[in-house]
């Protein structure tokens, strides 16, 4: 059971850094300008076209606020494998908070599925400690 948590957050880190590092690239091509972006508005069939420097403040703040939460649950993950081996209930506190702000479907359903999983291990091991300490020769 063990080997299938390692596994599962993973392949969840893996993805979750690889978008981390797309979000990181269109970060840096809309700040530099090498991403020329047309932003264009239409209202009441109306169309607006807006000038370079807002489309390109629009996306770099959004590309920035994407890079932002790509890399925080990139850290909760690192943190919830560290913290598999000493506190269980804390890893999995740490899979769940990155699956829901991760921004990656494959990412959220690995680290929920290492959530569930290391629950039911604290779960096992804590009915286990339970029966050893009430059980008399």
């Amino acid at each position: 059971m063990n080997k299938a948590i390692k596994i599962t957050s993973l392949i969840g880190l893996i993805l979750q850094s690889f978008l981390t590092l797309l979000f990181l690239l269109f970060f840096v091509l809309s700040i530099t300008g090498i991403l020329h972006p047309e932003l264009t508005t239409s209202v009441n069939g109306e169309t607006t076209v807006h000038d370079t420097e807002t489309a390109q403040s629009t996306f770099s703040l959004v590309f920035g606020v994407l890079l932002f939460f790509a890399l925080l649950s990139l850290l909760l993950g690192i943190f919830g494998l560290r913290k598999m081996k000493s506190n269980l209930k804390v890893s999995s506190v740490f899979y769940f908070i990155g699956a829901v702000i991760s921004a990656n479907l494959i990412t959220f359903i690995s680290w929920i599925t290492c959530g569930v999983l290391l629950i039911s291990t604290y779960k096992d091991k804590r009915k286990e400690h339970n029966n050893e300490t009430y059980m008399v020769d």
